[in-house]
């Protein structure tokens, strides 16, 4: 089983990081592509921190500490809500949110975020994991807004609807943002509860395995 996990692990971090380069390829088949616009996307950002997770969690499956855990809960939970939003918001946007390619669309907005959260359930943390903590996981999504409304004001550009004030005004900005961030607190409780109820059954049913990778 160990060798399924570190092989499905691999592959999910090396599709991600090749559905990646392909698109940044084919956006600047013009030679005018501005990578700083391509990288300030949330689906390329949080799916490149789910390809280092999947990609080190493959290498070292032994790894076991609290804080890799939390690392491992906040990674998929910025996928988890890259699928949902996109599913919910942008699913008819492909092309306007940077993936013009079906298939890159599909690996970076549907199949990361399943793979990695059912990657959450299959080898769930090692240890309890506390809300306390997991607030943490929210200084992510809260710095990457805070760039983007910055940057945006400064480049003239913004990667999504939702946070681009030119059309409807700062209120709608502000009344998205506000859902959103409701949403990623209720993503942070379902891959919280997922991740502990998980490693629960685990050791009910192996109570060896408590601790030790399972």
């Amino acid at each position: 089983m160990e060798y399924v996990v570190r092989a499905y692990r691999a592959i999910m971090a090396i599709a991600i990081i090749a559905a990646i380069v392909a698109q940044l390829i084919s956006s600047n088949a013009d030679g005018r592509l501005d990578t700083g616009n391509f990288f300030s996307y949330f689906t390329i950002q949080s799916n490149l921190i789910g390809a280092a997770v999947l990609g080190y969690g493959a290498i070292r499956p032994d790894r076991n500490s609290l804080r890799w855990d939390s690392i491992r809960g906040a990674a998929t939970t910025y996928l988890f809500t890259t699928g949902v939003v996109f599913a919910l918001l942008l699913s008819n946007l492909a092309a306007q949110v940077g993936t013009t390619m079906p298939w890159v669309n599909s690996v970076l907005h549907q199949v990361s975020p399943v793979v990695i959260f059912l990657d959450w359930l299959i080898r769930p943390p090692r240890h309890q994991v506390g809300f306390p903590k997991v607030w943490l996981w929210l200084a992510y999504p809260i710095a990457w807004l805070i760039y983007t409304l910055i940057r945006g004001g400064i480049v003239d550009w913004y990667p999504y609807p939702f946070v681009d004030p030119r059309a409807d005004g700062w209120g709608h900005v502000v009344k998205s943002c506000f859902a959103i961030a409701i949403g990623i607190i209720g993503f942070v409780f379902i891959v919280v509860w997922a991740g502990n109820s998980a490693r629960r059954l685990y050791t009910r049913l192996s109570p060896d395995s408590a601790g030790s990778g399972f």
